[in-house]
C-alpha cells in the first residue's frame, strides 16, 4: 500500500512523519521542498509534482489551508481527479465547508476515486505527539482501509456518518474551542487586573469544573505572552465562518459564536492573522486597558 500526503504545514508535517515512521510507504508533495526534503531524510518519498503523487499512490491525504487550496490539488489540470487510479482513497483531512466535502466526494465519485472527509482537533502539540482526535465523514469500505493509518496520526478516531459528517463534528468542535478561547482571554485579564498571579488562577480552576483541553493548552501560551502560532487566529476565523454558513443553512441561530466570530475578525483587522488564536486576548486587554504580564504576575 502506497501513500500520498499533500500538505506538509504546521499540522500536516508531523501527520506525515507518524506515517513514515511506522513504516508506511509515504510519497510527499508540498510547495514548500524544504519540509518535503527534511521528511524525506526520514524515509519518505520526495515527489515532483501532485501527478507524479497521484499515479503511485492507493490513498492520499491532503491537509490544506481552505477549500480553494483542496479544490485546485484534486480538480487542477494535473490534480488527483484526472490522474489518480480508480479506486483511490482521497481522505482530506483540511477544515472545509459542509457544501464543500460533499461537492468533492459526488466530483471524484465520476472518476471510481473515494472520498472521506476527516478533519482533524488537538492543533500542533497533538499532531507532533501523534495524539489528534479525527472525526471521519464517509461510507464504512473505505474508513476501515484508512483506519489503520489514522491511528499512526491520532488517540481518538471516530466514523462519525456519511459524507460531510465529519465536517460537522468538527465545526461543532471549533464553535467549543473558539467561545472557550475567549472565556479563557476574559478570565485571565479579569484576573489579572485584580491584581492575582494568573499561574495561581490556573493552579486554582484547571481541577475545577472551569478546567479544560482549551485551558491545559493555551494558559500557560498567555502567562508566557507565546503567540507562535499552532493554531492560527486566521484558520480559525475560517472555520468560524464555515460554521455561520452551514448554520444559515439549517436554519440554527449561534449568537454566542457569531459574537466570538466577531472578535476573531477585529484580530484580523488589526493585523494579528498569523497569530496564535490564544492572541483573541489582545482584544479583551485592549478593552481593559491592561495587559497580562510576561509570566503571569505583575
Amino acid at each position: 500500500m502506497k501513500i500520498g500526503f499533500i500538505g506538509l504545514g504546521i499540522m500536516g508535517k508531523p501527520m506525515a512523519r507518524h506515517l513514515i515512521e511506522d513504516g508506511f510507504e509515504t510519497y510527499l508533495f508540498d510547495i514548500n521542498r524544504a519540509a518535503v526534503n527534511d521528511l524525506a531524510t526520514l524515509g519518505g518519498q520526495a515527489s515532483e509534482s501532485i501527478e507524479e503523487l497521484a499515479k503511485a499512490c492507493d490513498i492520499i491525504f491532503t491537509m490544506l489551508p481552505a477549500a480553494a487550496h483542496v479544490a485546485e490539488v484534486l480538480f487542477g489540470e494535473n490534480g488527483i481527479s484526472a490522474k489518480a487510479n480508480p479506486g483511490t482513497i482521497v481522505v482530506d483531512m483540511s477544515s472545509v465547508s459542509v457544501s464543500d466535502a460533499k461537492s468533492f466526494a459526488e466530483r471524484l465519485k465520476a472518476n471510481d476515486i473515494f472520498f472521506l472527509d476527516a478533519p482533524v482537533s488537538g492543533g500542533e502539540p497533538m499532531a507532533i505527539s501523534g495524539k489528534l482526535s479525527i472525526m471521519v465523514g464517509g461510507d464504512e469500505e473505505p474508513f476501515q482501509r484508512v483506519l489503520p493509518l489514522f491511528h499512526s496520526m491520532g488517540d481518538s478516531i471516530v466514523h462519525v456518518g456519511e459524507t460531510g459528517a465529519g465536517q460537522v463534528a468538527k465545526l461543532a468542535n471549533q464553535i467549543v474551542v473558539s467561545i472557550n478561547l475567549a472565556a479563557v482571554s476574559e478570565a485571565a485579564v479579569f484576573a489579572s487586573k485584580a491584581g492575582i498571579d494568573l499561574n495561581k488562577v490556573f493552579a486554582a480552576i484547571r481541577g475545577g469544573l472551569a478546567g479544560s483541553a482549551v485551558l491545559e493548552a493555551k494558559m500557560p501560551k498567555i502567562i508566557n505572552r507565546d503567540f507562535e502560532p499552532g493554531g492560527r487566529i486566521e484558520i480559525n476565523f475560517k472555520d468560524l465562518n464555515n460554521v455561520q454558513e452551514t448554520a444559515n443553512s439549517l436554519g440554527v441561530p449561534l449568537p454566542v459564536t457569531h459574537l466570538v466570530k466577531e472578535i476573531f475578525s477585529a484580530e484580523i483587522a488589526s493585523g494579528f492573522a498569523k497569530k496564535d488564536h490564544s492572541y483573541i486576548i489582545d482584544f479583551f486587554e485592549r478593552m481593559a486597558n491592561h495587559q497580562t504580564p510576561k509570566g503571569g504576575k505583575q
